[in-house]
């Protein structure tokens, strides 16, 4: 069978940080990660200052997945938004293919490799300028807690940057938004195991697969 190195010693464990839950799906945890980090940082913060609270008739800022924020609760306050890039692997190891070894009693494949993945945060308000310092709260709070960050399964942060601002405006409203964007890439590290039987299973479905179509033509 195909499975992820849970519990085999080596790698870093990918989990949440309040809970300490393991998620093992890299793109799920990468922007999953972000969100808690910021929900967190921001709900330190002192009351008329971006505060944080998870109640939406409390807190003074959304911070969300694209997906789930309220665009007409973001018109009302500012707001990060979270959307999730390209995911791609590094192709380190053996040949280039991950392998990290082999287990010549098992026959089993042990990879190891490390995936490069991408999240832009935008930073939503009504003011240009305050768009700009929430950007700004964003970036310094990723830059100088990296190390915390890699305790939960970052394995680095490659790169920060702050994009220029931009204005939104809705057709027939008279309200403008500002968005400035926050990108954030980060190594993380992916390891699994595929086991021979596995292996066997994978290669009989290609070949019966295979004949069926030489068989047709």
């Amino acid at each position: 069978m195909l499975s992820e190195g849970k519990d085999l010693g080596v790698g870093i464990r990918r989990s949440t940080i309040a809970a300490g839950d393991r998620i093992p799906n890299v793109a799920i945890f990468l922007k999953r990660t972000a969100l808690e980090f910021l929900q967190i940082i921001f709900s330190q913060r002192a009351q008329g200052s971006f505060h944080y609270d998870p109640d939406d008739t409390r807190t003074e800022i959304e911070i969300a997945d694209v997906h789930a924020v309220d665009l007409k609760v973001v018109g009302r306050r500012p707001a990060i938004v979270a959307v999730r890039g390209p995911l791609s692997w590094q192709g380190v190891g053996l040949g280039g293919n991950s392998v990290e070894s082999r287990d010549m009693k098992t026959g089993g494949y042990s990879f190891n490799d490390l995936l490069t993945g991408s999240v832009a945060l935008s930073c939503i308000s009504r003011e240009g300028i305050e768009a700009e310092q929430i950007a700004h709260l964003v970036f310094n709070s990723f830059k100088f807690f990296r190390p915390v960050l890699q305790k939960y399964g970052f394995f680095s942060i490659k790169s920060l940057n702050i994009g220029a601002e931009s204005l939104v405006e809705q057709e027939g409203a008279d309200d403008k938004t500002y968005v400035v964007p926050v990108y954030l890439s980060a190594l993380i590290q992916d390891r699994w195991i595929l086991e021979e039987k596995a292996a066997r299973k994978l290669e009989g479905i290609i070949v019966d697969e295979l004949f069926h179509i030489d068989v047709k033509t």
